[in-house]
């Protein structure tokens, strides 16, 4: 029997819970070999088990803090000496946070930065340098409709998914001439331990809304992306179309919002 990534080489961030950890289940399914990454290495030992369960061909797991560029590099001379071609980089790694922007202490600006936005610009550029002298290539960046349609509370958690889809954006008029799609997908609420890490008093109203997908949903949406020629995804549909009317009704959606996260 083929299977559909039996000849792909996939590497996910942020592969030890949440979509990232479902992104590896269904890559795996597909018969990827895979480079699972996160700064938890025991979470990856069982996430590298149950994949190898479910059909992967190869798994390879490294300790990645994102948030480190020395921790980047060595993840790249780990793979020249694997001599490892990545076929698709799948960057999902990030964190958010539940604060309003006033109480926020600089350092945590800075860390959401460092995770969410520039550790994901630098894998994709020493990744991507690799893809041009393959001639092929995909890129899928994990941003979200948050980084369209901002909500109270999650100011900078929001402005680091704008600069993420703001980069995808760029970015693919940058590579599609060398041979390499870049992909963004945009969720909105999605059942994993984000809500956890932020603290939310907010998480038992998410976790009940219509609106929020499952880990595994979330996992196959992305997976079906890699080997398409998909700009971009936003997901589900009916919050993905409150993202087009605030584009031409801003103050609608600000009181819709306001009313919503001030029950």
């Amino acid at each position: 029997m083929s299977l559909r990534f039996e000849n792909q080489t996939i590497l996910i961030t942020g592969a030890s819970s949440g979509i990232g950890q479902q992104v590896a289940y269904e890559a795996a399914r597909a018969g990827a070999h895979l480079v699972l990454c996160s700064r938890r290495i025991s979470r990856l030992e069982q996430v590298k088990k149950e994949c190898e369960r479910l059909g992967a061909l190869a798994v390879t797991i490294f300790s990645l803090d994102i948030g480190n560029l020395e921790s980047i590099q060595s993840l790249e001379c780990f793979l020249v000496d694997k001599n490892m071609q990545v076929d698709i980089l799948i960057n999902n790694a990030g964190f958010g946070q539940d604060q309003p922007f006033l109480e926020m202490e600089i350092q945590q600006v800075i860390d959401l930065f460092k995770v969410n936005v520039l550790g994901l610009m630098f894998l994709t550029q020493r990744i991507a340098l690799k893809m041009v002298d393959q001639k092929k290539g995909q890129v899928i960046n994990i941003a979200s409709l948050a980084g369209k349609v901002s909500t109270p509370n999650y100011a900078v958690y929001d402005a680091t998914k704008a600069a993420v889809i703001s980069f995808s954006n760029a970015l693919r008029m940058e590579l599609k001439p060398l041979g390499i799609q870049v992909t963004v997908v945009n969720f909105g609420p999605v059942d994993t331990p984000f809500f956890d890490n932020v603290g939310s008093a907010r998480k038992e109203k998410t976790m009940s809304s219509p609106f929020t997908l499952s880990q595994e949903q979330a996992g196959k949406i992305v997976v079906n992306t890699v080997g398409t020629k998909k700009r971009e995804v936003n997901r589900p549909v009916l919050l993905a179309i409150g993202s087009k009317i605030y584009s031409f009704a801003p103050q609608l959606v600000d009181y819709v919002l306001l009313k919503h996260y001030n029950r």
